[in-house]
């Protein structure tokens, strides 16, 4: 754990907390690239080679039978599918508002407008293995289903080959009836070049350990997705009216997901600093995940004091974490001088955990300073714009003649000829 003054940090210094560490893909992105080859080209054959090796399939089936989907639900426990329940209710609620119009309108030169049309198929890789991110099915697939997505495969890989109970539940809550017991990197390349048994996708969305980032990385060209995740990380803006027990208890909550993820308190408010290290230290010891709750606290957590609200506020923009709690006084004011975070989690009651599960924003989140260009993932991530335009006779008349001048400005005397054309059809 680390602390300094704002006013203080050595502009190497800052930048080094700006890039949260440099993590290192130089191997992931060798032995990804490896394997992506492998199963692009030797389809089925070569990812079953990698999914016995890595996911212990074991001669399994590649995909998921319908039955063992549909018949999740009976063996989750009943306090579980509640829960998901609400989760899914809650994160439609809000999604459903997130609406990107058609629109068409007619001017001089004719009529122009644009459609939204849905990407047909989409793949979610949701992580495994020590874990089962429930979480993770519902925050990818309810946007995908509201935007009109007709094809949803999912990839995850499995315990021993077999997917969870809770994951196949979440998943045949959303409607999806494909799901793929592979993960890492040839669980992307499958999804980005197809093979016998996952056909190929329009785009890969969800998170994922270093090789799954490297292959999204390496099939970006022939296959869109979201973005780059990165580690876990929160920012927190805090005054002297906050309380060190929960904002601890946040820092916490982002700590034992990764050894490299970052918790950084920004306060104009020495004493709270102090009183929250200390309240961390005791929580990091008594940690549930300790290993990784320690390995990232040691360079993580970082304290930073600032001579005002007002500087601790240009901190957190020029940063641009993955989560933001805003723990102040009036935090709505504060709101409206944020430009940059993937989530805004704003006041005392507001923990990054109900957005990670149940508050119905979406939980994947650019990360390592990606919020400044990037937004969370949400229903615009499924939908396509188709630009159209029906020019009329005389708008074509009228066009040719600045077509003519800026084709022919940028060297590409065709595209003028082509304008041309229509002026002469126009006036026959």
């Amino acid at each position: 754990m680390k602390t300094c003054k704002l006013s203080d940090l050595s502009e190497s210094r800052k930048r080094e907390i700006l890039s949260r560490g440099d993590v290192d893909l130089s191997d992931a992105m060798t032995k990804a690239r490896a394997i992506i080859e492998d199963v692009r080209t030797g389809g089925d054959a070569a990812l079953r080679v990698f999914a016995d090796k890595f996911d212990g399939l074991k001669g399994g089936p590649l995909i998921v039978p319908l039955s063992e989907i549909q018949e999740a639900s009976a063996r989750v426990p009943k306090k579980v599918m509640d829960a998901l329940e609400v989760s899914k209710q809650r994160i439609e609620a809000f999604h459903s508002k997130q609406v990107l119009e058609p629109f068409e309108y007619k001017d001089s030169a004719g009529l122009l407008g644009q459609r939204v049309v849905p990407i047909r198929r989409v793949g979610v890789y949701v992580p495994g293995g020590t874990a089962d991110y429930v979480s993770s099915v519902l925050m990818s697939c309810i946007p995908a289903g509201i935007a009109g997505v007709s094809e949803i495969a999912i990839c995850t890989p499995g315990k021993g080959g077999k997917v969870s109970d809770g994951i196949l539940a979440a998943a045949d809550l959303c409607g999806v009836r494909e799901v793929h017991p592979i993960g890492g990197a040839h669980a992307i390349a499958a999804m980005a070049y197809g093979t016998e048994s996952v056909r190929k996708v329009q785009k890969v969305v969800g998170p994922g350990g270093a090789f799954v980032t490297a292959a999204k990385l390496l099939v970006r060209n022939d296959c869109e997705i979201d973005f780059l995740a990165g580690p876990s990380e929160i920012l927190v803006l805090a005054d002297a009216d906050s309380d060190p027990e929960l904002i601890a208890a946040d820092m916490l909550a982002q700590l034992e997901h990764d050894p490299l993820a970052r918790a950084v308190l920004v306060t104009p408010c020495k004493e709270l600093v102090v009183e929250t290290k200390r309240v961390l230290r005791d929580k990091v010891a008594r940690a549930g995940r300790s290993e990784i709750v320690r390995k990232a606290a040691e360079d993580g957590a970082i304290f930073i004091i600032a001579a005002s609200l007002a500087e601790a506020v240009r901190f957190s923009n020029e940063y641009a974490p993955e989560h933001l709690l805003i723990d102040v006084k009036d935090p709505m004011r504060i709101l409206r001088q944020i430009d940059s975070a993937g989530s805004v989690f704003l006041g005392r009651y507001s923990s990054v955990a109900f957005g990670d599960y149940c508050s119905g924003t979406n939980h994947v989140l650019p990360t390592k300073g990606a919020a400044s260009m990037k937004s969370a993932l949400s229903v615009y991530d499924f939908l396509k714009v188709i630009p159209y335009q029906r020019i009329s006779a005389e708008g074509a008349t009228k066009l040719s003649r600045t077509v003519d001048v800026l084709a022919r400005l940028e060297g590409l005397p065709a595209h003028a000829e082509a304008a041309l054309a229509r002026k002469r059809r126009a006036n026959r």
